[in-house]
């Protein structure tokens, strides 16, 4: 028999955000250099981890590349090592760059009345796209500058990209690092 369920613990649970980690399986990271990477990554399991711990709801979002054929079965890339999903987190496939491109997500996110944090790989795609859609939705997001990366454009080197791609960000919704993430979130469960 299973246990029973309090509406009201599971009304507060959907009142904390999601933790939305992007692009974080096997993929060209190529263009990154391997400095901001390594740090982004770093970043990203420390709030993975705090996540985990506050029984704060994290979903993985895995861009596909379609196949050009479709009697082809779709190939999904690994996880990269640290950031494998539990059977606790929620795993959406995605072929546009913005999250919102999946109905599910689109789905989820309103439930959890569009309050959530990005990170990940790579800032100027698929957070930046998300974050757009976000804000048409009304929706509520931080993103998590220090947990993620942009690509070297060609143009500006990578860390004057990824800080041009923050002050973008910054138009849409709330910009923060990680640390200070995780301090808000430990205070507002005090608070509760």
């Amino acid at each position: 028999m299973g246990s029973v369920i309090s509406i009201l613990n599971h009304r507060k649970q959907v009142e904390q955000p999601v933790l939305i980690l992007v692009g974080l399986h096997e993929s060209d990271h190529a263009p990154v250099p391997p400095d901001l990477l390594k740090a982004a990554l770093a970043n990203c399991e420390a709030v993975l981890n705090l996540a985990r711990s506050a029984h704060i709801a994290v979903a993985f979002v895995r861009c596909m590349v379609s196949s050009s054929v479709h009697s082809e079965p779709r190939a999904y890339p690994a996880w990269l090592k640290g950031f494998e999903p539990t059977r606790d987190d929620m795993i959406f496939d995605v072929t546009q760059p913005s999250c919102y491109s999946n109905i599910e997500f689109a789905q989820a996110m309103e439930y959890s009345r569009g309050n959530f944090a990005i990170a990940g790989l790579f800032g100027e795609t698929t957070c930046l796209s998300t974050a757009i859609d976000a804000h048409h939705r009304r929706h509520s997001f931080t993103y998590l500058c220090d947990a993620s990366a942009c690509r070297n454009n060609g143009t500006l080197p990578a860390t004057m990209f990824h800080d041009a791609v923050s002050q973008v960000m910054s138009v849409y919704g709330e910009v923060m690092e990680g640390a200070r993430w995780s301090r808000v979130l430990s205070s507002n469960r005090r608070s509760q």
